[in-house]
């Protein structure tokens, strides 16, 4: 399971290479910004009282709600970090379609924490289709796909991530695919894309 702050890294990495291009539609407000800085430098403490002061000057900051998602699962409250998800999920933009992969793809790891495995599938295949380029949105997926017994699928998605990315994070995954595969072409299927790994 990631923790909160490679999450973070990862979708704030995710989403740099829109933000230039889209920087007039996201908030500027000096809470938000300095939320977002006081998580990348590793300080959720800060971070919470910030986005909560970004939010309750602005509660239809979507991307706020985003981001005091990811602070709520870190401290465990994750009534409150699925309430703060699916605010940001109303509350962002429709034409921003790479946070909301981001939203879709948070609330499909916090799925994933709880082992509602199809309920996982049904939003990171979400945030796949909003951002098909995102290798963690494959392997996420990838998980919940074996998780539910969809070694097939799990594969593909495996498969997806390692195109797009010769050195994604699915070692583990590929291993507990061989350990589960049901049949021999199947083994043969993943022992052929473990060599993708090399």
């Amino acid at each position: 399971m990631k923790t909160l702050f490679s999450l973070i890294i990862g979708c704030l990495l995710a989403t740099s290479a829109c933000v230039n291009a889209q920087t007039s539609a996201r908030p500027q407000s000096d809470n938000y910004i300095n939320g977002l800085t006081a998580l990348n430098e590793g300080n959720p403490e800060r971070a919470y009282e910030l986005l909560n002061a970004e939010i309750t000057a602005h509660p239809d900051n979507g991307y706020a709600h985003c981001y005091m998602a990811l602070v709520c699962n870190y401290y465990g409250d994750m009534k409150l970090a699925l309430d703060a998800v699916n605010n940001a999920l109303r509350l962002l933009p429709e034409s921003d379609s790479e946070y909301r992969s981001f939203a879709y793809y948070t609330r499909g790891s916090m799925l994933l924490n709880l082992k509602q495995w199809a309920l996982a599938d049904t939003d990171l295949s979400e945030a796949i289709r909003l951002n098909p380029q995102d290798t963690e949105n494959y392997r996420a997926r990838a998980e919940a796909r074996l998780n539910n017994g969809d070694y097939e699928a799990a594969l593909d998605d495996v498969t997806a991530a390692l195109k797009l990315d010769h050195k994604a994070d699915v070692n583990d995954l590929m291993l507990q695919l061989l350990a589960a595969a049901p049949s021999a072409e199947l083994v043969d299927r993943i022992a052929s894309t473990y060599r993708m790994l090399e």
